[in-house]
């Protein structure tokens, strides 16, 4: 799994298909990118 920061937001990378974000050549990284929020979407986190 990689993930990548757009908009101050971490996302999975490749992008899951419930997350409404659109992955257009962000640097990829291997860890999770610190002070970053997670997305709702892509990580299936609680609302």
């Amino acid at each position: 799994m990689r993930y990548f920061a757009k908009n101050l937001n971490v996302h999975k990378y490749p992008v899951p298909p419930r997350c409404k974000v659109h992955y257009t050549g962000e640097t990829l990284h291997d860890n999770l990118p610190q002070s970053y929020e997670k997305r709702d979407d892509c990580f299936n986190l609680p609302r």
